[in-house]
């Protein structure tokens, strides 16, 4: 399967984002990925305790992504709910999350520094693209799902999945897929079907991973990749706009309204795939549970407000709050289990 993260814009995993890297080289390192929203930041002393009067969100994703967006419209919605505590937002991208993810845990453990993320938090771990595994974190709260979605280009050569899946079942490598990072439900919506409709080989497969859905759709529009998989969220859009049309979409039934209104989905077309992308903010390991029940309460409010449903609802993802442990139990540890069973079929973990 051809998706090195080291040819052409794909994100690579350098060996500072190994467990814990020291803050100075970190810090050198991941500038060039920050991007970090304090306009209009109120002048506020900082106090002790809780509620605090500022905290931090690192989205693991650049501008115009799918974490970029879940984060925003979670600050949002915070500010609708009256909580009184300022947020500001940092944008990591690149690296499959893992920058993101290195930063929160070298910043002090009290609470005030989260990360916005999705399960790439485990997934990097079981494809060796870090040390960081999930027990390095505390898992706060899920906040949204999205449905995982195949795009081309309005006049596509490739109008349907199943023009795609038929192409690559008689060569794997004839279409060019681009997908948001490694790891990701961007990779196993393209290894899933793939596997079930009987590519034979899918080390053939030519995926090429950006630094995220942004760059992915930028990529698309530009021709130089076929099908794009990427996250709803990220496509509502460009589909709006006319420019791309989704040809496949991971629900669990066909779509009665929304972007993608009556596209087939995986079920459709004889395949037993459901792919609903969470997304979440984690903690470091052993943060306080003082602050654990802060930011419960705070995202619970956010989620439930009016003006979070809005902005959800207009880019095509679900508000689905869960807390932190039964999201953990419920959500987190079988997908987690599942995944590695799949990405070990298709040859990816040993």
């Amino acid at each position: 399967m051809f998706f090195s993260p080291f040819a052409k814009k794909r994100t690579p995993f350098p060996p500072f984002l190994r467990r814990r890297p020291q803050r100075p080289l970190a810090a050198l390192m991941v500038l060039p990925l920050l991007v970090t929203t304090t306009a209009c930041m109120p002048d506020i002393d900082r106090g002790e305790g809780y509620p605090p009067p500022r905290v931090t969100a690192i989205a693991a994703g650049s501008p115009g992504g799918g974490l970029d967006l879940t984060t925003r419209i979670t600050k949002d919605g915070l500010d609708a709910a009256g909580v009184d505590t300022f947020m500001s937002i940092e944008n990591m991208g690149g690296g499959g999350g893992n920058p993101a993810r290195a930063a929160v845990l070298q910043r002090e453990n009290d609470g005030t520094s989260v990360v916005f993320e999705s399960n790439r938090i485990f997934l990097s771990n079981i494809t060796g693209t870090t040390d960081m595994s999930l027990d390095d974190f505390t898992p706060i709260a899920q906040l949204t799902t999205d449905y995982e979605v195949w795009l081309v280009k309005s006049g596509s050569e490739f109008d349907s999945a199943k023009t795609v899946l038929d192409r690559l079942k008689d060569d794997p490598a004839a279409v060019n897929f681009g997908i948001g990072t490694v790891p990701s439900d961007d990779q196993l919506n393209v290894l899933r079907p793939a596997s079930q409709s009987g590519v034979k080989d899918l080390n053939d497969l030519n995926l090429v991973a950006f630094s995220d859905g942004g760059d992915l759709n930028n990529e698309l529009l530009g021709g130089r990749i076929d099908v794009a998989s990427t996250g709803m969220s990220e496509a509502v859009e460009l589909v709006e706009s006319g420019d791309v049309e989704i040809i496949a979409v991971s629900a669990p039934k066909t779509m009665k309204d929304g972007a993608a209104k009556g596209v087939p989905t995986w079920h459709d077309l004889g395949m037993n795939i459901t792919i609903n992308h969470w997304r979440g903010v984690f903690g470091p390991a052993d943060m306080p549970d003082e602050a654990v029940d802060w930011w419960q309460g705070a995202l619970k409010e956010s989620v439930e407000s009016d003006e979070f449903v809005k902005q959800s609802e207009a880019l095509g993802i679900n508000p689905a709050y869960v807390p932190g442990d039964k999201w953990l139990d419920t959500i987190i540890r079988p997908e987690e289990q599942e995944s590695t069973e799949v990405l070990k079929k298709v040859g990816l973990v040993k």
